[in-house]
């Protein structure tokens, strides 16, 4: 057991002085042992995706006077409360986040001469080497409005409950009211009153009796209230994980996170192998092996990304995925470099 040890620290030992003439030296975090040298930690991006998905509430309301419907001839009539859920539309966006697999350590030695200024942003995706953009904006996490419903559930022409009319009295009335204002819409239409209006008035006058009439009908077969939710999604996938299924949706619950409420949802990036004739980096050199006086960036990749909701597709695109690229080593000494902080790739290089 002693001999092991010795023979340990005597590699570690080897693998230190190898590195004594070297300005800089990057390991991968998992390896790094950073002890008292001096250094940096710094991050490539990864991508994560956003789906906003656009649901419409629907709460079906029943009407006082449903039992009385046959006196409008309605047949369309909600006769129990409930619920549906309709999803509208789907919305992607994606932002960039720190990949802890794409982590690094930088040692510094200063001794061999003056380090380069490293430049990280608040998540500790590094940005530029000796430069920095001075115009670069890092993109805030997207968000989606989501546009206010005016609360209209109750009825606005229901008879209180004081009414010393029954309940068959107060429907026919109901009923009544909406016979005089369909009488008082076709007067318009006619002209029947012989009074001279603009057309923009007849318009209101007509807008205003057509409101009044839906409102007394609703008594009769009770209303649709919509109300717009947006439910967002967080979906980050890699090369080991190219497909995740998010939940899924159905008219009576919506969205849930259990697979088993509805159809499944699924998210899938196929690689479009952008980066396939690159002679790239072998995980093993990537985790397991110290690079002196180099630093690693990322060529990202574009995919073929789909989502579906069951057996259909209901988005599709393009996209680039930082992870799903490769890995590659830039010259750190007498360097100046700028990095894209959403991909990780390289934008502008200078030598000294």
């Amino acid at each position: 057991m002693k001999q092991l040890k010795s023979m340990i620290f005597m590699v570690a030992l080897f693998a230190m002085c190898g590195h004594l003439n070297a300005q800089y030296v990057t390991t991968h975090a998992k390896t790094a042992m950073p002890g008292q040298q001096k250094g940096i930690y710094y991050a490539l991006p990864r991508t994560v995706i956003q789906l906003d998905l656009m649901v419409d509430k629907t709460e079906l309301v029943e009407g006082p006077y449903s039992d009385f419907a046959y006196m409008i001839g309605a047949s369309d009539v909600i006769l129990d409360n409930d619920v549906e859920y309709v999803l509208r539309d789907v919305v992607m966006s994606t932002y960039a986040e720190a990949d802890p697999n794409a982590t690094f350590f930088v040692a510094m030695n200063t001794k061999k001469g003056e380090s380069q200024p490293f430049y990280l942003n608040s998540k500790g995706i590094l940005e530029g080497v000796g430069m920095v953009n001075e115009t670069t904006v890092n993109p805030a996490t997207p968000s989606v409005k989501v546009p206010v419903s005016a609360d209209n559930k109750t009825f606005k022409y229901q008879y209180s409950s004081s009414s010393m009319r029954s309940e068959d009295q107060q429907a026919r009335a109901a009923a009544e009211m909406i016979s005089r204002i369909r009488e008082e819409k076709i007067k318009l239409i006619t002209g029947f009153q012989e009074t001279a209006f603009t057309l923009d008035t007849y318009r209101q006058m007509y807008a205003d009796l057509d409101a009044m009439e839906a409102e007394y009908l609703s008594l009769f077969v009770g209303k649709r209230v919509v109300t717009p939710v947006v439910q967002t999604v967080y979906v980050t996938l890699s090369k080991d994980v190219p497909l995740q299924t998010v939940g899924s949706f159905s008219k009576d619950y919506g969205f849930s996170t259990n697979v088993y409420d509805g159809q499944s949802i699924t998210v899938q990036a196929i690689s479009l192998q952008t980066t396939g004739n690159i002679n790239a980096l072998s995980p093993s050199a990537v985790e397991s092996i110290s690079h002196e006086n180099k630093l690693f960036y990322r060529i990202p990749e574009t995919v073929y990304l789909k989502v579906t909701l069951g057996d259909d597709t209901i988005l599709e695109c393009r996209e680039t995925l930082a992870q799903f690229g490769v890995f590659m080593l830039a010259p750190l000494v007498h360097t100046k470099m700028l990095l894209d902080p959403n991909t990780g790739q390289i934008i502008s290089m200078g030598m000294e």
